[in-house]
């Protein structure tokens, strides 16, 4: 592959052709219907949103809890977090949530404004 070849995975940009879903569920003897969670991560539009995303995920949730989480995310946007206990799916619950609250604030959305006029001049 040339240079100037891009993989189709990562054409227009990095842009995802699905939106992240994430299912978080409990697998353990104390939860034997294996209570499940799911979250919509539809402001992760970019193989760089995911990429930070997961560096944080890792960083905060799962590798200090390495025992007792397991993840998988799947080319068609779905992320399956196995985790064995209530507190721990809490844990990535709140941390799911507030990524995506942080990443739909006024703030986030001036600093992406302010990146894309660079980018722009850049170009030009």
């Amino acid at each position: 592959m040339s240079d100037s070849e891009v993989p189709p995975h990562i054409e227009e940009d990095g842009v995802l052709d699905n939106p992240l879903r994430a299912i978080i569920v409990i697998n353990s003897p104390d939860v034997p219907e294996g209570e499940m969670q799911e979250r919509l991560l539809d402001t992760i539009q970019s193989f760089d949103d995911m990429n930070k995303f997961f560096d944080k995920f890792d960083e905060i949730v799962a590798i200090p809890n390495e025992e007792h989480i397991k993840y998988e995310v799947g080319s068609d946007g779905m992320v399956v977090v196995i985790v064995d206990s209530k507190e721990l799916q809490e844990k990535a619950l709140t941390f799911i949530d507030e990524y995506v609250g942080k990443e739909t604030s006024p703030e986030k959305q001036e600093e992406e404004e302010e990146d894309q006029q660079v980018s722009k001049k850049k170009r030009v």
